[in-house]
């Protein structure tokens, strides 16, 4: 089976949550991409072109900056914010692989970027202090905080809208993730995967395998750029997920297949290194949103996807503490700047 065949690219412009003939179609094939590899290709998302081209432009900006402009960036504690510099981590730790080799990237990420303005409890107290972000944003750019909260804003809204075809999908109410999304902890990452110049140490890659920890995630990606992402398949073997430009990989993660008792697959994904042949740059940018419903969420089994023949797997867990039990695991390689 082809890499289009197993992952389809499906417009989603036509689906209204409605029982018409095109949304149940669009929901069918989600739930088919679901079962068998955890991952799709949309289009028709309606994210405007401006967003995008605008976040990658400055965040190509803020990557060319010199290495110490960088690292005045830098999140000293182990969170996924702020700066983190080539080989900060290795996303084969989440997995516990103990000899899992560092990534070769870096990146800047943050949670909400209004976070500073939100007063409520929820992001004050407790597990919502897990979740902060305090960062500093880089001044050498111009406009990159706008782009940064345009992007996550049009990322935000175009994961409810696929969280409503998850529901779909699954026979369930379209409203039924809404009550968890409402005050989401979702964090955003633009990846910068530098020229390969130098042969990697054996097994090292741009982004170890792993999977992903929440609900779903939505991945820009340069599709021109060799050395990208590929996906483990059940015929053990690794695969390039297949795009374009306008286009969006999403993919879904542990807490989802949690959620769904099994019946989806979160897949063992990896970056891979471009080819040692390769003529050309080699230099490649993700943007990568991922999305956290509410941390006090409770995951656990969709009614749909147990009956007493295939009964619930998995004990109740909150969002929160699910994402944190795999998150720090990362960040074990290093930590100091650099």
């Amino acid at each position: 089976m082809s890499s289009e065949q197993l992952i389809p690219t499906l417009d989603i412009s036509s689906f209204t949550g409605a029982a018409d003939a095109n949304s149940l179609a669009i929901a069918r094939e989600v739930n088919r991409a679901c079962e068998e590899i955890g991952f799709l290709v949309i289009e028709g998302h309606g994210v405007p072109g401006q967003i995008i081209q605008k976040l990658d432009a400055c965040s190509r900006q803020f990557f060319d900056l010199p290495l110490e402009t960088k690292q005045s960036y830098f999140a000293s504690d182990d969170t996924y914010f702020g700066y983190k510099g080539m080989q900060h981590a290795a996303l084969a730790y989440s997995l516990d692989i103990e000899d899992a080799k560092p990534d070769l990237r870096e990146q800047f990420g943050s949670g909400r970027p209004d976070y500073p303005e939100l007063t409520d409890d929820y992001y004050r107290k407790g597990m919502g202090l897990e979740f902060r972000c305090d960062i500093r944003w880089p001044q050498e750019v111009v406009d990159f905080q706008v782009a940064w909260a345009d992007y996550y804003n049009a990322m935000a809204d175009l994961s409810e809208k696929i969280m409503r075809i998850f529901a779909v999908a699954l026979d369930m109410p379209l409203d039924y993730f809404d009550r968890m999304l409402d005050k989401h902890v979702s964090s955003l990452g633009v990846y910068n995967y530098p020229e390969q110049k130098d042969k990697p140490e054996e097994g090292q890659l741009r982004g170890g395998a792993h999977t992903d920890f929440g609900s779903l995630t939505i991945v820009h990606a340069d599709w021109s750029a060799p050395g990208g992402l590929q996906v483990f398949t059940k015929n053990r073997e690794w695969m390039g997920v297949p795009a374009k430009p306008g286009t969006f990989a999403i993919n879904i993660g542990d807490m989802m297949e949690r959620w769904t008792n099994d019946r989806w697959v979160s897949t063992l994904h990896r970056v891979a290194n471009p080819p040692g042949n390769y003529a050309g740059n080699t230099r490649r940018q993700s943007i990568i949103f991922f999305h956290i419903p509410n941390y006090d969420a409770i995951v656990e089994c969709i009614p749909s996807c147990a009956d007493s023949e295939n009964p619930a797997k998995y004990d109740p867990i909150t969002v929160g503490n699910h994402h944190l039990m795999k998150m720090g695991k990362m960040f074990d390689v290093e930590d100091e700047p650099g």
